[in-house]
């Protein structure tokens, strides 16, 4: 098969319409044109045996008028007998063999059609006798000859011109998306960004395209994300391994143990900030799905919490809530969450709430101090605070919501926030419905 896939496709519609056009011309044939010529060359014979026995009951000088008549009329010629015509070769048209079947089947007696040159022109006679006289009736070659030859040589031009019109216009069309998926495919695998393809043609194109430019999106999102990330690791653990070369020049001359616990505090730090990429390169790598009671989960993390000493109020409006999912990633999610609402909430209760329908939405609210509407989104990239100040005494790493957007992404769920009515913030959990939901009130 060719490597092209215009090729393929042409010589598949060839080959179809190839077959199409010889079954039609076939079943045309053997339905239609056989019969129709069975019956014209009955027509034939019969009208040759009458024109030979007029020609016998008429006066003999008017059979000149007669056979000019007859001849342009009907392109018949009769002749009286005088020498045997030899034997030629098989008839070249099966209507000649219906015509000479028809004139035995007339006369009660083989009555072969006996071809001849006349003229240069090719006539075919059947020899008869009728009243005593022995008659000699043909006709040419020209009033029967049809251009088999040339309907069959039309027949297949055209299936040619109508196959690579085809072809052009399906393959073309087709090829060339291909071609420019397979583009914009070379520049991601570069490291390249493409435009986003056109959405238009058929339904299979449009989602294609729809799901490379999703896919191409996202890529994206994760580079500049690398980024980011990269920018902001090197950027916070710059400042703790600053203090500690101050320190451990300053150890050098008096040991003083504020330093040796600032020490230890920036070590704690650093593995936190490095702690937390590992977890998100870990939870993003692993996609292990088992049903889970998101019920008992979600008390999971809230009985966590709780252990800090912070104040979690849990509600629910099912008692059991199952669901196919990743429940580390659910989990290191919501804790996220709870955390941060925690965290800003300046000690006020965090309140959790589970609603198990067919979309289930986990809601985590708190009573901070709340999020500007502008930065609902931004607060979502990599070490993103939303004081100027990059200390960690006023926050985490900036790295816990950018861990719970990326891994709510990977598993197909949504984290959104919002501003709490009555003051403070929501962040919401969207779990889309699955085929293999329970839940039981």
């Amino acid at each position: 098969m060719p490597s092209s896939i215009f090729l393929r496709t042409t010589g598949t519609l060839l080959i179809a319409f190839l077959t199409f056009a010889i079954l039609i011309l076939a079943s045309v044939a053997h339905f239609t044109i056989i019969p129709l010529a069975r019956s014209a060359g009955d027509d034939l014979a019969a009208l040759m045996l009458l024109s030979a026995r007029s020609w016998t009951e008429i006066p003999p000088q008017a059979r000149g008028d007669f056979n000019d008549r007859l001849y342009r009329n009907h392109g018949l010629h009769i002749t009286e007998r005088t020498e045997a015509i030899p034997p030629g070769d098989k008839l070249p048209l099966p209507y000649l063999e219906f015509v000479e079947q028809s004139l035995s089947r007339r006369a009660g007696f083989d009555l072969p059609l006996q071809p001849q040159m006349r003229e240069g022109e090719q006539w075919f006679w059947a020899d008869l006798s009728f009243g005593g006289q022995s008659l000699r009736i043909g006709f040419p070659l020209d009033r029967v000859e049809t251009r088999h030859v040339e309907g069959v040589l039309a027949v297949g031009i055209i299936t040619v011109l109508l196959v690579l019109v085809t072809s052009v216009f399906m393959a073309g069309r087709t090829t060339r998306r291909i071609r420019l998926l397979s583009a914009a495919v070379a520049d991601v695998t570069h490291g390249q960004l493409p435009e986003p393809l056109p959405e238009k043609g058929a339904h299979e194109v449009r989602t294609l395209a729809r799901n490379f430019n999703h896919m191409a999106q996202e890529v994206r999102d994760l580079l500049a994300n690398r980024t980011t990330l990269l920018a902001g690791i090197s950027h916070d653990l710059r400042t703790p391994l600053t203090r500690m070369r101050l320190s451990l020049e300053m150890l050098r001359e008096v040991q003083d143990p504020k330093l040796i616990d600032g020490l230890c505090k920036d070590l704690e730090v650093m593995d936190r900030i490095i702690g937390q990429t590992l977890a998100l390169s870990r939870d993003l790598e692993m996609r292990e799905e088992k049903t889970v009671d998101l019920v008992a989960l979600v008390e999971q993390v809230a009985a966590d919490a709780g252990r800090t000493d912070a104040d979690i109020r849990l509600s629910r409006v099912a008692r059991i809530c199952l669901r196919q999912i990743n429940p580390l990633a659910l989990q290191r999610v919501l804790s996220n969450l709870v955390e941060n609402a925690v965290r800003y909430g300046e000690g006020k209760p965090v309140d959790v709430l589970l609603e198990c329908a067919p979309t289930v939405v986990i809601h985590v609210m708190d009573r901070g101090p709340g999020i500007p509407a502008e930065q609902l989104e931004a607060v979502f990239r990599p070490f993103h605070r939303l004081d100027s100040s990059r200390s960690a005494q006023t926050g985490g790493s900036g790295l816990g919501l950018a861990i719970t957007r990326q891994l709510a992404n990977a598993n197909g769920w949504s984290v959104t926030l919002h501003a709490r009515e009555g003051g403070g913030t929501e962040a919401r959990v969207l779990l889309p419905a699955d085929q293999g939901r329970k839940s039981r009130a």
